[in-house]
């Protein structure tokens, strides 16, 4: 055993207490932690290379987007003198297709006259011959000259309208035909076969296949 104790030793022989922080140093260290800002962190600085590689790409979008509106603007120009050169040719064909229509209406026209002007010409001698022939009459022609006259004008009629194409259709014997034919009765007792034409009551005429007049007939009926 020392004769000396060590300093702050205790008589009995334990350690020292160790001295306890006090309550005002623990609050100060906490309130230092807290408010004690911690050191920003700095962003990473943008390279110059990146930067440019930004520029260019924004350059190539903005040149493709100029690009796809003037090919849309020449498209819509396109359509537009497309649409106006249409409406033009429709315009232009609708005058043709009118000065068409009045051409052809004036040459239907005239036609028709020349055509009336050419019968008429030629039914003029027969109507001169009708009146000669009401001329021998009065004068005291016999029956039999008379009856010549009428015959003969008769005649030239007819070829005035075979001139023209007119012709008589035929009738008695011949097969019904609702075509060219008009029923307006029926006779029995007869030697032709059923649905045949005996009476001829009013001719018929037709002028190349065109049926001007039927013929109004009577047909056989047992």
């Amino acid at each position: 055993m020392p004769l000396f104790p060590r300093r702050n030793a205790r008589v009995d022989g334990s350690s020292p207490a160790q001295p306890q922080p006090k309550e005002n140093d623990r609050l100060s260290s906490h309130k230092k932690q807290v408010t004690e800002p911690k050191e920003p962190i700095a962003d990473e600085p943008a390279t110059e290379s990146s930067v440019e590689q930004i520029g260019d790409a924004v350059n190539v979008e903005v040149e493709l987007l100029a690009q796809e509106i003037e090919n849309l603007t020449a498209e819509r120009d396109e359509a537009k003198d497309q649409v106006l050169r249409t409406l033009a040719e429709l315009q232009n064909f609708q005058k043709e297709f009118q000065n068409y229509r009045r051409r052809n209406q004036q040459e239907m026209a005239q036609f028709r006259l020349l055509a009336t002007e050419q019968l008429v010409s030629e039914l003029l001698p027969v109507l001169d011959n009708f009146e000669r022939t009401i001329l021998h009459v009065e004068a005291g022609a016999t029956v039999e000259s008379l009856v010549g006259g009428i015959k003969a004008v008769e005649r030239q009629l007819r070829n005035v309208l075979e001139s023209q194409n007119v012709k008589r259709i035929p009738t008695v014997g011949q097969p019904f035909d609702p075509d060219v034919h008009e029923a307006i009765g029926t006779e029995s007792g007869t030697e032709h076969p059923d649905e045949t034409v005996v009476i001829e009551v009013e001719p018929g005429y037709k002028m190349g296949e065109k049926v001007i007049r039927p013929a109004r007939v009577k047909v056989a009926k047992s």
